[in-house]
């Protein structure tokens, strides 16, 4: 029967939003100074989304948490140091290959804080952990329980990708494509991290770090336009959408230097996969 998998597939998507909304809205209600209400919103949005899908697995699903990748084992070595050398990789790319200016901001402390609590915890962890339990945990182990492995990659990739069009103007058709294939591909990656890894943990540390350390956050910042303080900035001269993808949240990272970034990823598990099952023969 596909019918449950696809209402599990809504209620994920659906615990996320509300979690999310949920935690923002008593975050700032309790305290509407930063950084401690966006500290206070990150541990909210992640605990009653752990408590949700707890409660929906146990008595609804009448599954494990395990069962949906979602605890041991933790994050490979070989997936921490990708997350870490991807990202960096990216930026250097920038750095080296399109002509721009690089310059350090000079912040207040406030400002400093506000930045590093907003590029790790906003936009690095809490993303991270959220989209990944919701994306490659419930979602595509659901789906697999359905339909074969390249299908429920498939399917968890585009719905990964769709979830992301809030953060550009969809009513331009050439940014949603572009949005779902860089983001699909990016999903296409993380799903097969998570299979090969059998869990989410690697996926949540390759999102994670990407989120920071690609030049997407505050702590470095690289855009064709700096609309807000970060530590250091890398402003390109260049409007090319291949090396600047879509303006807007999604920024760089529906660019080529990322996309290429995540396939590379996606022929790293096709390499790990090989070799298991050559040592797999052997045994």
């Amino acid at each position: 029967m596909r019918i449950k998998p696809i209402f599990h597939v809504m209620t994920a998507w659906i615990m996320l939003v509300l979690t999310s909304e949920f935690s923002l809205t008593v975050a700032y209600d309790i305290c509407d100074t930063n950084p401690w209400a966006r500290i206070l919103y990150v541990v909210l949005n992640i605990s009653s989304l752990l408590a949700a899908f707890y409660l929906y697995t146990r008595y609804i699903m009448k599954i494990k948490m395990q069962d949906l990748r979602l605890g041991k084992p933790f994050p490979e070595r070989k997936w921490c140091v990708t997350a870490v050398i991807m990202p960096l990789a990216i930026c250097c790319f920038y750095f080296l290959f399109v002509k721009g200016t690089f310059a350090s901001q000079n912040l207040t402390m406030k400002e400093m804080i506000n930045a590093l609590t907003l590029s790790v915890l906003s936009l690095g962890i809490l993303p991270a952990v959220t989209e990944e339990m919701v994306f490659r945990g419930m979602i595509l182990s659901t789906l697999q329980s359905a339909f074969e492995k390249k299908t429920a990659v498939f399917i968890s990739s585009i719905l990964f990708a769709l979830y992301h069009l809030e953060y550009i103007d969809s009513s331009d058709w050439k940014k949603v494509v572009l949005l779902i294939v860089s983001v699909g591909i990016i999903g296409w990656a993380l799903s097969l991290v998570t299979i090969q890894s059998r869990s989410i943990w690697s996926a949540v540390v390759i999102h994670g770090m990407y989120n920071i350390l690609s030049g997407e956050s505050q702590i470095l910042h690289i855009d064709m336009e700096q609309n807000f303080p970060a530590i250091w900035t890398y402003t390109v001269n260049t409007e090319n959408p291949l090396l600047t993808g879509i303006n807007g949240a999604v920024g760089f990272t529906a660019a080529i230097p990322a996309v290429v970034g995540f396939i590379v990823i996606i022929i790293m598990v096709k390499y790990y996969e090989k070799k298991e099952k050559k040592a797999a023969e052997k045994e």
